[in-house]
């Protein structure tokens, strides 16, 4: 009597790693995965139902009203490619004895092992719905339930197999009344030869089965996963972890486009500024409070010259740091330009630098070292930076208004 394989076997990291190469290269927004990733601990996300072709759950967000419905959809293998994927694991001893224990082999996710047929899904069999949005898209309640479904894999890698169409209790069937193969007869003792000739070697050789090519396998629409998306786990200390390699690399990608598009870089950007201008990316934000840290600021200061960049870019920053000597006339142009726009046009304006307050309308215009004037809008007591420069000051003032009507 032999004894069961204990419950830990049956976990897997390949077909949940399988999975998550496809989803994220189809998402493509680090901005809705990370968000996603953060869900899984924040919202209240009921059990996903996974069934043939279909992964959705109801998520709940803090203090929202009605709960999203979000789905992601995969598209089936049909059912003539499902009997060929029965009769191919079949046909293998080892395979056939794995998924008798009770197992879904990791081996499995290479199409070569299954007559050349892809079980995990490719990035072009996947797409996002929600009710969140009237559109397919990724969103952050698709990428936790995305995130989730790779849980789920890792201790139930038979949910693939659902996930594609297929069932796993036809596998365990087909596998289970499979003929067993025979073994070749052995030669006669005087007929037992020691070797083979040469020239039928090498014929052999020639006619052996090749594995498929896993590019050919790939459809048309697949795109292919960036190198760094298959690391899964950390490098050893002082590395930098997979994410920040992530995002470094996505940095250094995106200001090579830029560059290549004749868009040249700023340059001699100090840590502040160089700080600034990563964070202004919403993908960077895990590392606010970080980058503030190191840099001697509070993560309220750090917040605003991200936003600064976002806005303004270099100058955004420079204008939000440090007050610059302006002539006194380019303020009084400023003060009468604005005056019409003023919800009270009789409360008092201060002037200092290259500062002019409204603090009773909770505006403040800063005029740049670029000659722009930059819009700041009172958030609990400091001067947040606002969208909206230009190089007319009313401009910049009615972007200051408008920001503060959209709070």
């Amino acid at each position: 009597m032999t004894t069961a394989d204990p419950a830990p076997a049956l976990t897997t990291r390949g077909w949940a790693d399988a999975w998550l190469t496809a989803f994220e290269t189809a998402a493509a927004d680090p901005v809705m995965l990370l968000t996603g990733e953060r869900l899984l601990t924040r919202a209240d996300i009921g059990q996903v139902h996974i069934n043939p072709g279909i992964a959705k759950t109801t998520l709940t967000m803090p203090n929202s009203v009605r709960p999203h419905q979000p789905c992601v959809t995969i598209r089936p293998l049909e059912r003539p490619a499902w009997k060929r994927v029965y009769k191919a694991l079949a046909a293998s001893d080892e395979i056939a004895d794995v998924i008798n224990a009770g197992r879904l082999p990791d081996t499995l996710t290479d199409p070569a092992t299954v007559d050349g047929l892809r079980i995990a899904p490719a990035p072009g069999d996947l797409t996002f719905t929600c009710s969140c949005r009237p559109d397919p898209g990724i969103c952050p309640h698709t990428a936790a339930v995305g995130y989730r479904v790779a849980q789920q894999l890792r201790a139930n890698p038979g949910l693939m197999v659902t996930l594609r169409g297929g069932s796993m209790k036809q596998l365990r069937t087909t596998v289970r009344l499979r003929k067993p193969t025979v073994p070749a007869p052995s030669p006669a003792p005087e007929q037992a030869r020691t070797g083979t000739d040469a020239p039928q070697a090498f014929g052999r050789w020639k006619a052996r089965p090749t594995r498929p090519d896993r590019a050919r396998l790939q459809p048309p629409h697949a795109v292919p996963a960036p190198l760094l998306d298959s690391l899964r786990s950390d490098l050893p200390d002082p590395a930098p972890t997979a994410q920040a390699l992530r995002l470094m690399t996505r940095d250094a990608a995106a200001r090579a486009s830029a560059l290549l598009a004749g868009r040249p870089l700023p340059a001699g950007e100090d840590p502040v500024q160089d700080a600034a201008r990563l964070l202004a990316d919403a993908a960077h934000r895990p590392y606010l409070e970080h980058a503030a840290e190191q840099l001697g600021l509070s993560t309220l200061q750090m917040r605003d010259l991200a936003l600064a960049y976002e806005y303004g870019g270099p100058a955004g920053v420079d204008v939000t740091l440090w007050p610059l000597a302006t002539d006194p006339d380019a303020l009084a142009y400023a003060e009468a330009a604005i005056q019409p726009h003023r919800p009270a046009p009789l409360a008092t304006l201060a002037s200092q630098d290259n500062q002019l307050t409204d603090a009773a309308a909770r505006i403040q215009l800063r005029l740049g070292a670029d000659g722009l004037w930059y819009p700041f809008t009172d958030w609990h007591g400091t001067w947040r930076p606002a969208p909206g420069h230009s190089t007319d000051p009313a401009t910049a003032y009615k972007a200051a208004r408008r920001t503060l009507r959209e709070r």
